[in-house]
């Protein structure tokens, strides 16, 4: 195995989609549309063909794990997203941050919706622990910011 590359997102507006990402940080490394039915096959999405898709990612490193949206323009994607913390299948992707506070007061004053202000989580040993906060994309995909307190915060 070489890296974690990945995680991909359906969205229903990909301009909507990419401005929200932008403000959480996210640069766009590429943003195309593609006409292929071999695509859609490959990707089990039967009778399709038309699809837009932007990677995005923090710091514009290739080291960087990308945000992969799509938006699939002849089989629809409808609804909200389904993401939950307790049912099996991909429950949220997140975000290290060295201040957590900075992002939640930026974020919330550029219009994110959170759904609850930074919680604490500490170790056993009182001294270790995390910083936890939560919000949902325009589709609803759940996402959390982290941020690592004591010695957790020295190791990359």
């Amino acid at each position: 195995m070489r890296k974690f590359w990945h995680v991909g997102i359906n969205v229903t507006d990909m301009d909507k989609s990419i401005d929200f990402y932008r403000r959480i940080g996210f640069e766009v490394a590429q943003d195309k549309e593609i006409d292929d039915s071999n695509l859609a096959r490959a990707f089990m999405v039967e009778g399709a063909s038309k699809l837009r898709f932007a990677h995005m990612r923090l710091n514009n490193s290739p080291d960087e794990a990308m945000l992969d949206l799509i938006q699939w323009r002849d089989a629809r994607s409808e609804g909200r997203a389904q993401s939950d913390l307790v049912h099996p299948g991909l429950c949220r992707f997140s975000i290290l941050t060295d201040d957590i506070d900075a992002e939640y007061a930026r974020l919330a004053d550029d219009g994110v919706e959170f759904l609850h202000s930074p919680q604490t989580i500490m170790g056993p040993d009182g001294v270790n622990g995390w910083r936890l906060l939560f919000a949902r994309d325009p589709d609803g995909t759940l996402f959390h910011f982290a941020e690592l307190l004591g010695q957790a915060a020295t190791v990359g």
